[in-house]
């Protein structure tokens, strides 16, 4: 079956807060323009719904255990609209953390460069292979492992920093538009949707390519 890309214009930020379950609790109104779907059809579900399916177990695995251990870090996925239009995507995630448990999740999405793009799409298609087809979740590790260490990073976000040349210049990408130190004014644990709203300033009209 023929897949078809979404073309989003790179100021557009697609924000979500996800339960420490991974549940989502509240996804801005850029998130529904996007994926076609309504609030009420995405809250309540897990973080995965718009995943792809051949998403790696290992990169996902490693993202979990990156939120668990530091209260920032990044991730790039893949990502389907309901209309089975696909989407990349480069997020930062903040997270409350207590106990080696995060308390509540804030993830950015922005458009993903096709520059960097390439070479992870790459990268996940060769991993969703080896652990659907050649020696499992360990094997994919070792090769994950093999492949970060040839671009001189130990890990993921290491290796997106690097690209967007330091973080200074990759938060200045990612912080357009939502201010993230409003969001975490309030307790992230009581925070409900209405309090979340009331700290996003007025957002650039929505556009596509």
């Amino acid at each position: 079956m023929e897949e078809f890309e979404k073309g989003l214009s790179p100021d557009i930020t697609l924000v979500c807060k996800l339960s420490k379950d991974g549940i989502i609790r509240y996804i801005n109104p850029e998130y529904t323009m996007v994926t076609g779907f309504t609030e009420k059809e995405i809250i309540g579900q897990p973080h995965t719904v718009l995943q792809d399916p051949k998403f790696p177990a290992i990169i996902q695995k490693k993202v979990w255990e990156a939120i668990n251990s530091t209260d920032h870090t990044y991730y790039i996925s893949k990502n389907y609209t309901k209309q089975n239009e696909y989407f990349w995507t480069v997020a930062d995630i903040h997270s409350k953390v207590s106990e080696n448990k995060p308390t509540a999740i804030f993830i950015r999405k922005k458009f993903l460069p096709l520059k960097l793009r390439s070479e992870v799409e790459n990268l996940f298609r060769i991993l969703y292979e080896i652990e659907t087809h050649g020696g499992g979740e360990k094997v994919a590790e070792k090769y994950l492992n093999g492949w970060l260490e040839d671009r001189n990073v130990g890990s993921i976000p290491e290796y997106i920093v690097k690209y967007f040349g330091g973080k200074d210049k990759l938060e200045k990408y990612m912080n357009a538009e939502v201010p993230l130190d409003e969001l975490l004014k309030v307790d992230p644990r009581e925070m409900d949707i209405d309090e979340i709203l009331k700290t996003i300033k007025k957002k650039k009209r929505f556009r596509i390519w």
